[in-house]
């Protein structure tokens, strides 16, 4: 999903499917089609920078952003606020809280099964290819 940009569009044809909202036709819902995700996840980011991280390496980058989306992907709602603008408006917030880091391990161990895990040099996890297994 993306707005109507030219550039998303381009790369929007990369997809399956790809539906937009035109923003310059002050459309920005559709059914199921918003971009509020992609714009919360770009606001992530800028807060990690800014907060977290302060300064991001090209070299590095990837990195950066595959942590980002891993603390994205690991979280569940666990609720919702209703929340009234200054002007009296109510709307409703979605509440959001990590999951444990014991139920990751769930996922990483999932994905790791008949295959070797070892430690990275700065502390990670890396998942090695499948173990041959003679019977």
């Amino acid at each position: 999903m993306s707005d109507e940009a030219k550039a998303f569009m381009a790369i929007g044809e990369s997809f399956a499917v790809h539906e937009t909202v035109n923003h310059s036709s002050r459309e920005y819902v559709r059914d199921t089609v918003h971009v509020n995700s992609v714009e919360g996840f770009n606001a992530r980011v800028r807060r990690t920078i800014a907060g977290v991280f302060h300064h991001i390496s090209p070299e590095l980058a990837d990195l950066y952003f595959h942590e980002i989306g891993f603390r994205w992907s690991q979280r569940i709602v666990i609720g919702q606020a209703v929340r009234k603008s200054r002007s009296g408006k109510e709307s409703m917030k979605t509440l959001w809280s990590r999951v444990p880091p014991a139920l990751q391990l769930v996922q990483v161990f999932r994905a790791a099964t008949g295959r070797q895990m070892r430690r990275s040099p700065n502390g990670g996890i890396i998942i090695k290819s499948a173990v041959a297994v003679f019977g």
